[in-house]
This record gives structure tokens, sequence and C-alpha cells, in this order.
């Protein structure tokens, strides 16, 4: 490795992003450009986010300062060495390792000639994506964003749940005034008790709604709430901020605390999301695939990652829709968009 960029990037949402852990109108991530002694180049991105509050930018800034300089004209093919080094020197800053693990795959695959999705097996050649509605308080906000994405040709919505029950319910009841059609994924963010998700899907499910997957309703350490929603849900309940690591995915099924796991690389970067999925997947467990706030050029390990591996059932990859940025921004990051199509330029 011969040089490395660090760069601090702040990006407007196109509308407050709003969930039970916060609201926020832009984002502040960090990339690291990596470059090759052969001129190849692999860029990753740590993204700040509601569900880490504790790793703010400065801090990722100055942890992918720290990795990328230690690894400066050292062998990248020796790859797995340096990323367990990089878990083993900073466990608590995931974001920014994930960062810097797909900055070094991605240069990599390119010194190799070929895309990251091709290093990840190259299984499929497109993905179609849910789209995010926050958890607005403004049925009209709720429903013309709706509109929107159905226009757009999105068919399912994911809608941030985790308030008072009656917002919830309008929030949904708003959404699908404005998609009608719209299979539904409604994720908690940790903001409801067990009894309140049920209430909150049986309600749902009476009005009619078509709903596919219950995410992450209760606390992150509340394995037994969890639980109790699993056996008792008609749909999915998939963990996400429950699971980062292989363990905890183990624990999760074991456990019986959900019955799908949603996998993100800034929790857990590529190497153990492979292992989280390994996991599931040997449990039976129908996987999803997630993001956080990463521009459309951060977003790409991810892009790559779920076309390369191609076993995601839930594909929930939004962030550069969210985001107010041109749409040339996602052919310059090596891939493209039609609505909720996803195919590599």
């Amino acid at each position: 490795m011969a040089q490395a960029r660090v760069e601090t990037l702040t990006t407007p949402l196109r509308r407050p992003f709003v969930t039970a852990l916060g609201r926020r109108t832009h984002t502040v991530n960090v990339g690291l450009t990596l470059s090759l002694k052969g001129g190849a180049e692999g860029y990753g991105e740590a993204s700040t986010s509601l569900a880490m509050k504790h790793l703010p930018a400065p801090a990722l800034k100055r942890a992918l300062e720290r990795l990328s300089g230690a690894a400066l004209r050292r062998d990248a093919r020796d790859w797995r060495r340096l990323i367990d080094a990089a878990w083993a020197w900073t466990p608590d800053l995931e974001p920014a390792v994930a960062a810097f693990e797909a900055a070094l795959l991605s240069a990599l695959a390119a010194e190799s000639g070929m895309t990251l999705a091709s290093w990840f097996g190259g299984a499929k050649d497109r993905l179609e994506t849910d789209l995010t509605l926050s958890a607005w308080n403004d049925p009209a906000l709720t429903t013309e964003a709706a509109k929107e994405a159905a226009a757009d040709g999105f068919r399912r919505l994911k809608i941030k749940v985790g308030g008072r029950f009656h917002d919830d319910l309008e929030r949904v009841r708003a959404a699908r005034r404005g998609a009608p059609r719209a299979r539904l994924i409604l994720d908690g963010n940790q903001g409801l008790t067990p009894r309140g998700a049920l209430r909150l899907l049986d309600a749902v499910r009476k009005d009619g709604a078509k709903i596919d997957l219950l995410e992450q309703p209760v606390r992150k350490d509340d394995l037994k709430g969890m639980a109790f929603v699993a056996r008792r849900a008609d749909v999915l309940v998939a963990a996400d901020e429950s699971v980062a690591t292989p363990a905890q995915a183990a624990r999760t099924l074991e456990t019986g605390a959900a019955t799908a796991i949603n996998i993100k690389l800034a929790k857990s970067g590529l190497s153990r999301s492979l292992e989280i999925a390994a996991v599931a997947r040997a449990a039976g467990a129908p996987l999803m695939i997630g993001c956080m706030a990463e521009t459309a050029r951060g977003l790409g390990a991810s892009v790559h990652f779920a076309l390369g591996a191609g076993f995601f059932r839930f594909v929930d990859l939004d962030s550069d829709v969210l985001l107010a940025e041109p749409s040339s921004a996602r052919s310059a990051a090596g891939w493209v968009r039609r609505g909720p199509t996803i195919t590599l330029s």
C-alpha cells in the first residue's frame, strides 16, 4: 500500500431522517482512499449514525488515519492479517474498521482486474431494494414520500416505527395511502416493547397491510423480549442492532430471539459479515442487508457485496436516495440505480 487519503464528508438529507433513536438533517461521514503501488485504488466509508451516536466523525477519522497509516508499505495481499489486526486495534470503532477493510479489498480487486462483486462470487447482476420512510409525525409528508416511491417503482417500503402506538399506526396508514400496493417492513429501531410490537403488528395486519418483516422491535440486549415477539409474530422478526458478530448471530438464533438477520457492513465489515451469513444460512434464517447513511460511493461496498454473495432475501440499500446527491455520484461509484433496481455500471 503506497498512499492513503482520509477525508470528512458532510452531505444533507433530502428529508429529515427520524427514527426511535433520534433525528438528523445531514450525515457526516469519513472516506478512505487506499492506493496500491501499482496504481489500483480502493474506497471505504465510515458513516455516522443514530444507532452509533457514540462514534462521531472525528473519532472515525482518527481511527482511519491510524489504521491506514499503520498499513502503508505493507503487502495488501496479506489482507486477512491486516484486517484481524485492525479489529484487535480498534474493536469499538466498527464503521472505521469496516471502511478500512472495504478500501483494502476493493483496491486488491481492482489490482486483479475484477470488481469487488466478482471477488465475492459474482452471483447476481442486479438487486431490487426497498425504500425507507422515516418516523415523521406528519401524515401528509409520509403519504407524499410513499407516493413518490411508488411512482419511482419501489415495491417494498421500510417504515420506521418505535414511538407512540397511535403515531406508528397512523404513519403506516399514511404510507399505504400513498403506496397502497407496497409490501412493508416495519423497523422498530429498539423503540418498542415486546407486547407493543405485537399490538402494532396486529393492528397493521387488520388494516390489510402486507408485512414481510419486523426489524429490531426491542432493545438490542433484550433477547428475551425479542424471543417473546418472534414466537408470537406471524412475520419474520429480524435482529439488526443485536447482531454485529458471528457469535452474536449464533446466540440470537439459538435463543429464538430472531428468525432473520440484518447484516450491515458498518457493524461487521466484509469478512465478519460473511461469517454471520454462514451462521444464519446454517440455521435456515433469511438474510437482509442494510446500510447506514453512506454516500453513493460509500454504499458501493455493500452493493458489490450483495451482488457478489447473492444470498440476501431483503435488500435495504437506499441511503443514496435519502441523501441530496446528484445521480452522477452513483455512476462515479461504479454502479447505477433505476428506481429500486441496482446494477453495476
